[in-house]
């Protein structure tokens, strides 16, 4: 007898899932707490190949008498991994309904026989599952005359919501809903028990919303019974609601996901911030950038009137303006909102500090307005009103102090910078950690004239922008447009006019060009003038890189090919680039006196800022250049001393990381196996595509952005005339280049650039444009700002431009209007 009791499991001998697998345990549990119909379970080794053995089939005869032997029954596998947290082994074993009580012996053995099928070997091959498969324990359990059944998730199985229980609901029995052979209705039903949304099938819903409340109730009790989200399988018979199976839901990652979600949700944007940093950006930049920006915002806040006790209250607000999302930074926009929120007149003005932001688009109503509640009353208003008063009359006091600014800040930079680079070079790495701290106090916490004057730049471009606009319409603006043409102090251009001047000097030595165009910097010394160019245009913008705010950005220090090819390519017969319209006269396009008056001077107020803040990033690629030399200095002493493999490899590690090892606060002496960690998922990172420009999660950074990169972003409108933002006017007809990296890739004269986006670094290949288009930008990017001073055609912010066209394609560039139209080809190419 007892020989017998070991077959066939009942009671608590089914709590035991090595006796009874994991479906028969969980299905005990269930019944000591839902209604479940009864079962019991027939242990692994009752069969062998033949069959029941002797003295188990003579008690699963028994056990099915006692069951009521008329019932039908369904029979079922009981694995020892099945329904497991990490693996279901859904539809691996069989399972048989409507089984007769004489036919019961035989469907056990044909379940338990479906442990041993080459299936199941390579579900568990590809599941990391390891040892052979092991038959199962086999549940034997009366069949409910459903006239409803089904499953039910107690979270969103896609999305982790853990708020909404998902129900499939099918007439009948669920076997053909569970084995997708018929679908059924579906329902998602909030935390009390009303139906938030419902699918059906047919003109009927299967299930009523008092049956509904009464299944997502089981399965959220489920849940609660086994401590975490469960699948669980049902149906409705005469006497009520069945509890048939429940199992945990694998689909981790999501329900990962949903334990941290909350109702925080956060955007992410990256269409001002690209420009700076585009693409994958290293561990150090991002821990520099993120240092960086949070301390200058902090500092500008108390320059816009914000109590220092509020700017402290807030300070993670500020530490998280930028976030990383797979390699890419980012702006936090409800921070940048919050930050804003704090200045002064923010809630009666909130239209006009969102147009300084200059994100692509503004903030929904409803969100700006949980961070700053409008004003609802005309005193509230009022006081607003005056507190952003206040707040202008510190912007004209700045203003009107902005030249002394800015010749204090070059002052306090250059005293900081004033230490030869071969100085640094050579410096130890505890003085290399001083010197950073030094440039930290000395400038990173004093960065006023560049935080003024890009304020004051856009408010007065603003400002010009929609006064023009509204006087003269497009005309207006293309004036405006065109009087930024022309600055020559602006020291974005000089570059393109070195390049050019360097193109002149070696024009006609074949020699010289071809050495030139192959990247050979010796080539530079063999005509004595070129050499001196040459070595002027180093000193001065050696650190003006492509990316150049990316620390882990090569110099033209140590790499100056970019520049080699764009002089071989000036030197070519020069084809000219398109003159700009000559811009109408102010007294034609605005009569009145009193409005031309105020016109011009705003144009003068736009010309002054926009001029000094691209000087003044000038100054910001010099202190970069600077930090950049001192890690890379750093990660020499670090290699030398064998603590990492190359002096490059602090790019993979952060600031704190770098000056903890040298001061004593690093949490780790193993900086080597960090920083190949981090090359690694930077390789991976790179792999991907970017994530949309724009897009927002719930809840923690670290799940919430999972599965980005199958989101795919727009490519622009269709159709072979296109309109982006116009930047310059001007009309081309010529051949483009699209050029994603210019350290590699030459622009030939009289070609227009194609781009995704363009920073200071590209400057060389600007000197050959004939026009340029750019995929990103604004008014006041710089695609847009340098064009107009070289006085090429440009259009900005043409989505999907680098998809639509393809090096070589002849195209209409109409920088005046803003369009690009795509020409037949033979076209012949032309300016005007």
């Amino acid at each position: 007898m007892s020989e017998t009791k070991q077959y066939v499991l009942t009671g608590d001998a089914v709590l035991s899932s090595a006796l009874a697998g994991g479906k028969g345990a969980a299905l005990a549990r269930l019944a000591a707490t839902f209604p479940v119909p009864a079962f019991f379970v027939i242990s692994a080794d009752a069969f062998n190949k033949d069959g029941l053995k002797t003295f188990a089939a003579a008690a699963v005869l028994q056990g099915v008498l006692q069951l009521g032997g008329s019932n039908l029954f369904a029979v079922r596998s009981s694995g020892l991994e099945e329904d497991g947290a990490a693996s279901a082994h859904a539809g691996q074993f069989a399972t048989e309904l409507n089984i007769t009580g004489e036919d019961v012996a035989a469907a056990a053995h044909r379940v338990w026989l479906s442990g041993f099928t080459d299936t199941l070997a390579q579900y568990r091959r590809a599941h990391g599952l390891s040892g052979e498969p092991q038959p199962p324990a086999v549940i034997v359990q009366v069949m409910v005359k459903a006239r409803a059944a089904g499953v039910a998730f107690s979270a969103d199985p896609v999305t982790g919501d853990r708020n909404v229980v998902v129900i499939s609901a099918i007439a009948g029995l669920a076997d053909k809903l569970v084995g997708g052979e018929e679908d059924g209705d579906s329902y998602r039903v909030a935390l009390d028990g009303t139906t938030i949304e419902a699918e059906l099938i047919g003109e009927v819903s299967v299930l009523t919303d008092a049956e509904r409340a009464a299944v997502a109730a089981m399965a959220r009790q489920a849940e609660a019974h086994f401590g975490s989200p469960q699948d669980i399988e049902w149906a409705f018979d005469d006497g009520g609601l069945n509890m048939l199976q429940s199992r945990p839901i694998t689909t981790l990652g999501s329900i990962v996901q949903a334990a941290f979600q909350d109702d925080d949700v956060v955007i992410w944007d990256n269409s001002n911030i690209v420009e700076s940093y585009p693409g994958v950006t290293s561990p150090l930049t991002f821990s520099f950038a993120r240092y960086v920006y949070s301390h200058v915002y902090q500092a500008f806040s108390r320059l816009m009137g914000v109590r220092d006790e509020n700017v402290e209250e807030h300070r993670a607000v500020f530490e998280n303006m930028l976030g990383r999302v797979d390699g890419r930074i980012y702006y936090n926009l409800l921070n940048w909102y919050r930050a804003l929120a704090l200045f002064p007149g923010f809630k009666a003005n909130r239209a006009f500090m969102e147009n300084m932001m200059g994100v692509s688009e503004a903030l929904p109503q409803e969100m700006a307005d949980r961070i700053a509640q409008p004003s609802t009353s005309g005193w509230e208003r009022f006081a607003d009103n005056l507190k952003f008063a206040r707040v202008g009359c510190g912007l004209i006091w700045h203003e009107v102090r902005i030249r002394r600014t800015i010749a204090q800040f070059y002052e306090r930079l250059n005293e900081a910078l004033a230490r030869p680079d071969a100085e640094i070079d050579g410096m130890s790495a505890v003085a290399l950690a001083a010197e950073y701290r030094l440039l930290e106090r000395r400038l990173l916490a004093k960065w006023d004239a560049p935080l003024v004057n890009d304020f004051l730049c856009m408010i007065a471009f603003g400002a010009a922008q929609k006064a023009l606009g509204k006087w003269a319409g497009d005309d207006g603006l293309a004036f405006l447009s065109s009087m930024l043409i022309g600055q020559g102090d602006i020291v974005s251009a000089e570059p393109a006019r070195m390049i050019r001047a360097m193109g002149a000097i070696v024009r006609g030595r074949t020699d010289v060009i071809d050495r030139l165009r192959a990247g050979d910097r010796t080539a530079v010394h063999d005509l004595p003038r070129l050499g001196a160019a040459f070595d002027a245009y180093i000193a001065k913008f050696g650190d003006r890189c492509t990316q150049e705010l990316k620390l882990e950005s090569r110099t033209l220090h140590e790499d100056a090919t970019q520049v080699l090819m764009a002089i071989a390519a000036a030197a070519d017969t020069r084809k000219e680039a398109a003159e700009a319209e000559q811009a109408q006269d102010l007294h034609l396009l605005i009569p009145g006196f009193g409005q031309r008056v105020i016109a011009r001077w705003l144009l003068q107020w736009a010309k002054a800022r926009v001029r000094d803040r691209e000087n003044l990033r000038f100054e910001r690629t010099r202190l970069f250049g600077r930090v950049r030399r001192i890690f890379v200095a750093l990660g020499a002493r670090f290699t030398e001393a064998g603590v990492l493999d190359d002096r490059r490899d602090v790019f993979n590690l952060t600031v704190d990381e770098l000056l903890g090892a040298v001061e004593g606060a690093s949490l780790t002496n193993d900086l080597r196996s960090l920083a190949r960690q981090r090359e690694r998922e930077l390789r991976d990172q790179m792999a991907r595509p970017d994530p949309p420009e724009r897009f927002s999660v719930r809840g923690a950074h670290i799940t919430g952005v999972a599965g980005l990169e199958a989101q795919a972003s727009s490519t622009g409108e269709g159709g072979e005339i296109r309109k982006g933002l116009a930047c310059c006017k001007g009309v081309v007809v010529a051949k483009v280049r699209v050029i994603d990296d210019p350290r590699v890739e030459a622009l030939s004269p009289g070609e227009i650039l194609v781009a995704r986006h363009t920073d200071p670094g590209w400057i060389a290949v600007f000197a050959n444009a004939a026009g340029v288009i750019a995929e990103r930008g604004s008014l006041l990017s710089h695609s847009a700002i340098v064009a107009r001073e070289m006085g090429v055609p440009c259009v900005v912010s043409l989505k999907g431009v680098t998809q639509w066209l393809k090096t070589g394609d002849t195209v209409r560039l109409d920088g005046g209007a803003g369009t690009v139209e795509r020409m037949a080809a033979g076209t012949t190419e032309k300016a005007g």
